[in-house]
């Protein structure tokens, strides 16, 4: 008798120290968590308001759309005057035009979109320079290969700090260069216009950004295949299809000669209409902000050649 109660006391002793020495355990694990849960929510916040911001927000009241990186973004609001949407963004990729192009097929009717095919945008370049963490938001699980994936890029990915390197870099950025950046707490940015550099700093900037584009000799294969996929869907909803490129300065397109992914030949292969507007400013710096980008100004005039007068257009 004795001895069965020996090892039921010692296996009681036993549980019991288990369990005292679990919860401190528990205990400091679920603060521990909190206060994760709280720094990335704050951190989050942080990025929500500098890097996401306005990147979420898209007006489904119009069938007409234009899809472009940072070249199209200068054309701000002013499409709207034209019953277009603006819906370009800076550093977006085909992989991202592609999933905003569903998005819009699944919550709007769609008749028409405009999308850039400039010389750059089928380069291997824009496999990293991208915003695949930022418009994973307008994804579906349709999209994916595998419910894994789409929970982990459009959530976790998204929502969680800890888990997007690029937000790492993003908010290490944001602290050197804006936060401990005194210059500019007084509202005022350094900086030259385009008109304003000399024509040897013209010709230095021209040149990095064309070795940062044109770096490889043949297009992106996921560009390629994603510009592809685009014309396909175009083509599977009815939807017009039009390519667009965007003027560029003079000093930049002679340093820019021939190098080109040709973007646009891809849609001239399936009979699409490219709009090309490269030579349009040639000898207009002041409409320029930088080599290859409109400022506001050039960007408001813009749209009114694009689209209220399409007799100037010079179609390939």
């Amino acid at each position: 008798m004795y001895s069965e109660i020996l090892p039921n006391k010692l296996n009681s002793s036993i549980s019991n120290f288990n369990d005292m020495s679990m919860k401190p355990f528990l205990k400091q694990a679920s603060i521990f968590i909190l206060l994760l849960l709280a720094l990335n929510f704050a951190m989050f916040f942080l990025i929500k308001g500098f890097y996401i911001k306005g990147y979420d927000e898209v007006d489904l009241e119009y069938s007409e759309y234009l899809l472009a990186d940072s070249h199209g973004t200068p054309l701000g609001d002013f499409t709207e005057i034209y019953n277009v949407h603006n819906f370009s963004n800076q550093s977006d990729s085909y992989l991202d035009m592609e999933r905003k192009l569903k998005f819009l097929i699944r919550n709007t009717p769609v008749e028409k979109v405009y999308i850039s095919v400039d010389d750059h945008t089928l380069s291997p370049t824009r496999e990293n320079q991208n915003n695949l963490d930022r418009s994973a938001y307008y994804t579906d699980k349709s999209d994916y290969s595998s419910y894994h994936t789409y929970l982990y890029d459009k959530y976790l990915k998204y929502y969680f700090v800890f888990l997007n390197e690029r937000y790492s870099l993003i908010i290490k950025n944001f602290i050197q260069f804006e936060l401990f950046d005194f210059s500019k707490w007084g509202g005022s940015r350094s900086g030259s216009s385009w008109e304003n550099l000399s024509t040897l700093q013209q010709e230095e900037v021209s040149q990095d950004r064309i070795n940062n584009y044109f770096e490889y000799s043949y297009p992106s294969t996921r560009m390629s295949d994603s510009l592809q996929r685009i014309i396909a869907l175009c083509k599977a909803k009815n939807i017009e299809l039009v390519g667009l490129r965007f003027p560029l300065s003079k000093t930049y397109v002679d340093i820019l000669d021939d190098e080109s992914y040709d973007a646009d030949d891809v849609l001239l292969e399936h009979d699409l209409p490219i709009i090309d507007f490269d030579s349009l400013f040639l000898e207009k710096d002041h409409m320029f902000r930088d080599m290859d980008h409109l400022d506001k100004e050039g960007g408001k005039i813009f749209v009114d050649i694009l689209f209220d007068r399409q007799e100037n257009e010079t179609i390939l």
